[in-house]
């Protein structure tokens, strides 16, 4: 069985912007965990391979496979993942599920760009909040603005809402049986005022 790697990524230094390389809008540490890691110091890049796992802060990242690109002028002897200076992006792939407390997204591919402040999810995409659920084909999702835009591609963006049914049917109920018990009131009134006019000519005829 292969050794899983645990480790925390030093993003979140002095010399970072607090702006980059996180993927939730809170910033702070990144925590990865992987069953691989393949470090290559010439490309600036770190492959993250099998039960792929990032999470930061109340945000949550799993993929089957996360290459993470770096740049700048970092440091580069290193035997870990946190000497080669700021994070540019990140390339997650297969089975890319993104999860925050406000949404659930799912999709094939997932890139995050740390100048943009974005992460996108392509492929078969799904997004869930609550027990609303939306398909499309690229979700864009503004970090630091909280804002996500789902695009169908050469499709529609399809939606399937669930209201909070029982409150609203609990309400026409009662206002439909308001509603009944009104006109019940108002034939009955109609019924006893016939009666008194019949008693009143009956009684004028006599």
């Amino acid at each position: 069985m292969m050794r899983r790697l645990t480790t925390i990524l030093a993003i979140a230094a002095v010399a970072a912007p607090a702006a980059f390389a996180q993927i939730s809008g809170e910033g702070g540490p990144i925590r990865v965990n992987a069953d691989t890691s393949e470090v290559m110091e010439r490309q600036r890049q770190v492959v993250l391979i099998d039960n792929v796992d990032i999470m930061q802060g109340n945000a949550r990242l799993r993929a089957d496979k996360v290459t993470i690109y770096y740049g700048g002028a970092g440091e580069t002897q290193t035997a870990g993942m946190s000497g080669f200076g700021d994070i540019e992006s990140m390339v997650a792939e297969g089975e890319v599920f993104y999860v925050t407390p406000d949404l659930k997204a799912t999709g094939d591919v997932g890139t995050y760009d740390a100048q943009a402040d974005t992460i996108t999810l392509t492929g078969e995409v799904v997004l869930v909040r609550g027990e609303d659920v939306a398909t499309g084909r690229r979700l864009v999702m503004r970090l630091e603005e909280g804002r996500t835009t789902l695009d169908g591609g050469d499709g529609q963006v399809q939606f399937n809402i669930s209201p909070n049914e029982r409150q609203g049917a609990s309400s026409s109920e009662e206002t439909a049986e308001d509603a009944v018990s009104t006109e019940d009131d108002e034939l009955t009134n109609d019924v006893e005022d016939s009666a008194d006019a019949d008693l009143i000519n009956e009684e004028t005829s006599n």
